[in-house]
């Protein structure tokens, strides 16, 4: 069997690997790195959204971590990557040949803002996201625009990631979305205001005895079905690469140099 051919890299790029499917993603050293949040999404909307079956969307596709997850690890079918970065969706577009994806994932080049003009309307029956978390006026602000933009609400914010799913999705379609803990109650109203009704809701903690650091949540366009409260999810525990058995069966045992690039920030 040919072994596949290592990409070239740029000065500033590094080749990674997450979860148990071989999935490898570019990213810049200095930029916006993929964390554990992107496993953790992945493998919530695969779970919760298992039944449906359609042409998926990823807004703010970044790397293309969720995406590649999604179709490799999962099984899932077809997603369209949407990321507005030219830079960060150029290496998205390389890591899908790198991926073997060709026929399962789609990189877009847009605004998710602009949504209405990138794709046609209720036509996914899955949006996920992984979306900019922080307030666009909370805290230092990252000198590195990449990561910036990644990492803070200023190209889009939760109201338009909101109306982006709600647009997309077609009537009883599913959207499965990460943000942080304290955020909770903001994105639940948005999901509810737009007639996206949260169906699952699950918190993630650090540790056993610690507070809950990010919340996952399912929700479906024009379907109230009740909200269900799923157990804690526990991220760090005795399994190898020191998470729980719940997250260590997401991925190969990390190496020690890797583990760090993909642990979130729970403290």
């Amino acid at each position: 069997m040919t072994e596949p051919i290592p990409p070239e890299l740029g000065p500033d790029e590094t080749l990674d690997s997450i979860g148990t499917a071989g999935v490898e993603v570019l990213q810049r050293k200095t930029g916006y790195r993929f964390t554990l949040d992107a496993v953790l999404l992945a493998h919530f909307a695969a779970t919760e959204g298992a039944g449906a079956s359609g042409r998926m969307l990823e807004l703010g596709a970044g790397s293309g971590v969720v995406s590649f997850l999604l179709v490799k690890q999962f099984g899932l079918g077809s997603v369209d990557a949407l990321e507005l970065q030219p830079a960060v969706h150029a290496r998205l577009s390389r890591a899908v040949a790198l991926n073997a994806c060709e026929s399962q994932v789609k990189p877009l080049l847009g605004d998710l803002r602009r949504i209405r003009e990138l794709v046609p309307g209720g036509q996914y029956t899955h949006v996920v996201s992984n979306p900019p978390f922080r307030l666009a006026d909370a805290g230092v602000r990252s000198p590195d625009d990449e990561r910036a933009t990644s990492k803070s609400e200023v190209a889009c914010d939760a109201p338009s990631v909101v109306a982006a799913a709600r647009y997309a999705l077609v009537p009883g379609g599913g959207v499965s979305l990460v943000y942080p803990a304290a955020r909770v109650a903001e994105v639940l109203g948005l999901l509810t205001q737009a007639k996206l009704h949260p169906t699952v809701l699950r918190f993630v903690h650090a540790r056993v005895e610690a507070p809950a650091t990010r919340f996952l949540v399912h929700a479906l366009r024009d379907r109230d079905r009740g909200l269900a409260v799923r157990p804690p999810l526990v991220v760090h525990g005795e399994a190898p690469g020191g998470y729980s058995a719940e997250v260590a069966a997401l991925m190969e045992p990390p190496r020690a140099e890797s583990a760090r690039s993909v642990l979130p920030s729970t403290s």
